[in-house]
């Protein structure tokens, strides 16, 4: 079973995050108050609304910054210290060993696949889970024929597919998130919103004409 539960090593106590420092602290009382005066404005239905709404985004933005600041900064600070040490010493290596727990271990063990073999990459791990997944949902139905829907009597109404909003939908990706099966980042596709909205666009009308998604 240890192949099969994800499993993690959380430090506990005061050293969980000790990137955390004053700013991120002060960061983080600056967002809570905001959400405060944000909440009981929206409680009282004052008409600033909006303005506490902006403060309490910008707010939490800023939270956002200072963190991944703090943590590029620790990550900085380590790396010098690895550059500034002997890489035969033992304070090398006992740092270097710190730095592998904390930030090179994958969470997933590694998998067993059905021939028998280990699946170690990230990429080979997913692939395995596509393919129990895929396999477990197939249903067998034989000859059965398909089971006759009744008319609801409605119809969809057509699908207006415009430009703008693709290109919306473009610039609002969240570029620390991973990419999809096709492998395109989305800092690729946010970068190259303008260029690549009109040629979506066509696509997607396209497919709702004629039934057919289209692969990237």
């Amino acid at each position: 079973m240890e192949y099969f539960i994800p499993y993690s090593d959380v430090p506990v106590g005061s050293s969980a995050r000790p990137w955390f420092n004053a700013d991120c602290a002060e960061a983080e009382k600056r967002k809570h108050s905001a959400f405060l005066s944000w909440v009981d404005v929206r409680d009282r239905k004052a008409p600033d609304l909006s303005s506490k709404k902006r403060a309490f985004n910008h707010a939490a933005k800023s939270y956002k910054k200072a963190l991944r600041k703090a943590r590029f900064d620790r990550i900085s600070h380590i790396g010098q210290k690895l550059s500034a040490q002997p890489s035969d010493s033992r304070a090398f290596w006992s740092l270097a060993k710190s730095v592998e727990a904390n930030f090179c271990r994958p969470t997933f063990p590694p998998l067993v696949r059905p021939d028998g073999t280990l699946a170690h990459t990230a990429r080979e791990k997913a692939g395995l889970f596509a393919s129990l997944f895929a396999h477990n949902s197939r249903l067998d139905t034989g000859s059965a024929p398909p089971p006759t829907l009744p008319h609801c009597g409605t119809s969809m109404p057509e699908v207006h597919i415009r430009n703008k909003e693709v290109l919306r939908t473009l610039c609002r990706l969240d570029v620390n998130k991973a990419s999809g099966p096709d492998g395109i980042s989305a800092i690729v596709l946010k970068a190259c919103a303008p260029e690549l909205s009109p040629v979506l666009t066509r696509l997607y009308r396209l497919s709702y004409r004629t039934g057919i998604v289209p692969k990237s």
